[in-house]
């Protein structure tokens, strides 16, 4: 039989009209790492507007000469936080900034702050990675695997935790072609990667990596891989869970529509794009984009430690949110949908007319660049030198280039998900939890979730006001004159020398 505390507060919770969900969380303290990143905020607005939580407890490491308590200050400047403001005004006092770094020994926190931890936290949510795919193995391991393993360390010391989600990625093991919602065992674990990692130096590090990643595309998606053995073989007695999402894009409908603060993946591709940066680009045109909003990524992870927190498992549960297997996307229908909407809303910021070819062909990608990029770069570098301006153009598509290598392994590779615990979660959801935490991705629909995305990284990344698209619009048919006027002279030229090269080889031909 249930306590009779427990039942009380639960009769109670309905009366007043909360959810589920919203039960388990009423007056629960959450501890947030992350909480500075793209998810991480978002998950911190949804648990302060619609969740009556006690403390929100966020990791914050010092960076740039700000103490925690400024960099805890400036993440609520975003717009992101503005509802959260109007609805709930008083919510700051809820939060309470902790100084640590998840490279340091106990994450470096000061005994004090860890013996509060332990006595008050209720949930986990360990979102925070480097999420750079480029990354140092040492400092890939240091952040990714040591940093799990002290949170699980620091978990497994709280006196009365119910839930802790471990934030993963679906493509942890993309050097698999078929992903279930199981942890694979891998040829290092997880504590083994640690040692290594102590006892080499970054130099040795590095010299060894493509040996230590075969197999994986980079050092992140390695990391978490190695990450989630750890989780599993540290995770004896507690409610553990791991929850990979895909790529995370914009938010659908919460708080605010569209909204993002990060050019990563498929945002730099439009980005890119809408610039007329970004003129060709190597994938597969038909293998599926696992594109999921980043509102609807918080509500399925708030889900998923409701879910872990009224049952036990023999080993961590996992949960794969995508979207291909419910409601696929291709990357050909992405990237129409995306030229399509950036059509009625360009950005002010446009350098040239966009136009975009996409090949799968490694041979086909390296002629377009050249012609396409190359030449166009070193013809602007060349008209800034001789207006006494440093050259720049051929160093933007330098990183161009290196933004479409590393994202051009996701959209060339086709990988199939299993997500039935995600969709037995939702199915097990009351009606209102369904409506208050919506992340059914079976009920989306896609050219209405790019249209609010291209608005969102119009308005919230680049900083255009909405008010500018008519003036955008202008622009853009200049462009388009100028760029078709440019092409057509080009043309003529070409075909206006070829002409002289033939008539030329036909005047010495009679001399034959």
């Amino acid at each position: 039989m249930a306590p009779l505390q427990t039942i009380n507060d639960t009769l109670i919770a309905e009366f007043e009209g909360l959810t589920p969900i919203q039960q388990f969380y009423k007056d629960k303290s959450v501890f947030l790492t992350g909480a500075t990143g793209f998810l991480g905020k978002v998950v911190m607005e949804k648990l302060l507007r619609c969740c009556d939580i006690n403390t929100l407890y966020i990791l914050i490491r010092s960076k740039k000469g700000k103490n925690v308590e400024t960099r805890c200050d400036e993440i609520f400047d975003d717009a992101v936080f503005d509802q959260l403001k109007q609805e709930k005004p008083k919510f700051r006092h809820k939060i309470i900034g902790v100084s640590g770094d998840c490279v340091l020994p106990g994450l470096g926190i000061d005994s004090n702050t860890r013996q509060v931890l332990r006595e008050n936290v209720n949930i986990v949510f360990h979102v925070a990675a480097t999420v750079k795919f480029d990354e140092k193995l040492k400092l890939a391991l240091g952040i990714n695997v040591n940093g799990t393993r002290e949170m699980m360390l620091l978990s497994r010391e709280m006196h009365n935790l119910q839930a802790f989600v471990h934030v993963s990625t679906a493509y942890c093991n993309c050097n698999r072609t078929t992903i279930d919602e199981k942890i694979y065992r891998q040829s290092m674990t997880g504590e083994n990667a640690i040692k290594l990692m102590d006892c080499m130096d970054e130099k040795t590090l590095d010299s060894i990596t493509p040996q230590l990643i075969a197999g994986w595309p980079n050092t992140y998606t390695y990391t978490k891989c190695l990450a989630e053995d750890l989780v599993k073989s540290m995770s004896k007695d507690l409610p553990v869970t791991i929850f990979r999402p895909a790529i995370v894009i914009p938010t659908y409908k919460e708080p605010v529509s569209g909204w993002i603060d990060n050019m990563y993946g498929p945002t730099g591709i439009i980005v890119g794009v809408g610039s007329g940066l970004l003129r060709v680009f190597r994938s597969n045109p038909e293998n599926f984009a696992e594109l999921v909003p980043v509102d609807m990524v918080c509500c399925a992870l708030l889900a998923s430690a409701w879910d872990v927190a009224k049952s036990t498992h023999n080993e961590p549960p996992v949960y794969n949110y995508v979207a291909s297997v419910q409601n696929p996307i291709t990357w050909k229908r992405y990237c129409d949908l995306g030229i399509d909407h950036g059509k009625q809303m360009p950005m002010m910021k446009t350098l040239w007319y966009n136009r975009f070819t996409m090949t799968s062909s490694v041979i086909m990608l390296a002629i377009l660049s050249f012609l396409y990029h190359t030449i166009p770069a070193f013809l602007m570098d060349a008209g800034l030198v001789l207006t006494g301006k440093k050259p720049k153009m051929m160093r933007i598509y330098k990183k161009i280039h290196k933004f479409c290598e590393v994202i051009g392994y996701f959209t060339t590779q086709r990988w199939y998900f299993a997500n039935t615990n995600v969709q037995k979660l939702w199915s097990s959801l009351d009606p209102e939890d369904q409506k208050m935490f919506f992340f059914n991705m079976a009920d989306i629909e896609w050219s209405e979730v790019i249209g609010l995305s291209i608005y969102g990284i119009r308005t919230y990344l680049l900083k255009e006001d909405p008010s500018t698209i008519p003036l955008a619009l202008k622009r853009a048919e200049r462009l388009k004159w100028l760029h078709y006027a440019t092409i057509y002279t080009v043309y003529t030229l070409v075909l206006y020398v070829l002409y002289v090269i033939l008539k030329a080889f036909s005047f010495f031909s009679l001399f034959d």
